[in-house]
């Protein structure tokens, strides 16, 4: 990642605290690698987003998310990873228009994190979504997929990170236009069913990055796909 210009890596998602574990080498005299800022496992429902991963925490009630977010913290975390919603990429329950935590679990989860001062890294995939985490004080929303006007005007008024991690609707093998992401579609070789899906959603997802875009709202670069010595460069297109 270094040699592809890579300096700092914020992690969404590691088994085992594997994040933490790069952390620490690349910050001491062994491998060289990025600043690594690691968030451990990514936390979301039972029957939620991205499970088959190895990344994901299931949780479920207010205390199953306040457990699960000190043990976190315990493990030497920079960020706590929140999955609001579901995503593109995943079986047929899990869909980027449904948001999956209770107004309880989410209150709870940003309290908690509010209170002992570690930045929330929000997924959210839609208006409801986006809104809520905004509102309860994320640092960054990922992914943003589907947003209205009042996204648009929260994001700029809250100074509220967005990263929209185009790759993730873009790059199918439909929607690829360089000869690089065309090769790299290819490779991938996506799910039949999860190219439908990617391509169903990058018109919204297009629409939804334009309009922060041309609003001023503050971007990260961040991206799903793999290998991370290429995401990037796939994501700035």
């Amino acid at each position: 990642m270094i040699e592809a210009g890579v300096t700092a890596v914020r992690s969404g998602g590691a088994s085992n605290w594997m994040d933490v574990a790069w952390r620490r080498a690349f910050s001491g005299p062994g491998p060289a690698g990025p600043r690594v800022f690691a968030c451990g496992h990514f936390l979301t429902t039972t029957g939620g987003h991205f499970l088959t991963s190895g990344h994901a925490r299931e949780c479920d009630g207010p205390y199953g998310y306040a457990e699960a977010i000190r043990d976190q913290m315990k493990h030497d975390v920079d960020h706590i990873k929140l999955n609001l919603s579901g995503g593109i990429m995943g079986p047929r329950w899990d869909r980027h228009t449904e948001s999956f935590l209770l107004p309880e679990e989410i209150e709870t989860a940003f309290a908690l994190c509010r209170q002992r001062n570690f930045p929330v890294m929000a997924h959210a995939t839609n208006p409801e979504a986006v809104k809520m985490a905004i509102k309860l004080g994320a640092h960054t929303v990922e992914h943003a997929y589907i947003t209205d006007e009042d996204c648009i005007t929260d994001f700029v008024s809250s100074g509220t990170w967005y990263v929209p991690t185009l790759s993730i609707s873009q790059l199918s093998p439909n929607l690829a236009t360089t000869e690089y992401e065309k090769a790299w579609a290819a490779r991938k070789q996506l799910a039949p069913d999860l190219v439908v899906r990617a391509d169903a959603a990058a018109e919204e997802h297009r629409k939804s990055f334009q309009k922060a875009l041309s609003a001023g709202v503050k971007m990260a670069l961040g991206s799903d796909i793999s290998p991370m010595h290429e995401s990037a460069l796939l994501e700035l297109g």
